[in-house]
């Protein structure tokens, strides 16, 4: 259960992942082994990762978005293996006309073709669409889901 102290914690962990526990204690009022306590226990439920993002394009690099669809095995068996390689940072599974959204990052055309071909070669893949990121505008963020639905323990 994630409470208020715990949403204002990854509020500003949000805007700044790097901001000190003791700024964060001072901040809010507790103490910096309160806060120390509740970044790993949000961490360890998966509620909370902290990471560093670049925009892939920047550097040189291939930024591709995949849709699979699966046949002969479940999305969940086929997601399990495509989380494995390495190219790939983003695995989910989805409801539509397509069974697993991907997103990989390949340091040129040659790498791209190499993933695709080991993507096509996995058991259980039927249809692979393609899109070729050319310009990155914003990159996913918690940010915005701020005041959505969903983003408060009531789901309100």
């Amino acid at each position: 259960m994630i409470d208020e102290l715990d949403q204002k914690i990854m509020q500003t962990l949000t805007r700044d992942g790097r901001t000190p526990y003791t700024a964060l204690a001072r901040d809010l009022g507790v103490s910096e082994a309160t806060v120390r306590q509740r970044v790993s226990r949000l961490q360890e439920s998966g509620a909370l990762r902290i990471v560093a993002l670049c925009n892939p394009l920047t550097l040189g690099h291939q930024s591709v978005r995949l849709m699979i669809r699966v046949r002969d095995l479940t999305p969940r068996a086929v997601a399990k293996s495509l989380a494995d390689m390495a190219m790939i940072n983003h695995v989910a599974l989805c409801a539509g006309s397509q069974d697993i959204f991907l997103e990989g990052t390949c340091r040129d055309q040659a790498q791209l073709v190499q993933l695709l071909d080991s993507i096509r070669m996995l058991p259980g893949v039927s249809k692979v669409q393609v899109l070729l990121l050319l310009e990155l505008f914003k990159d996913y963020s918690w940010n915005g889901l701020t005041s959505a639905v969903g983003q408060s323990e009531t789901g309100k």
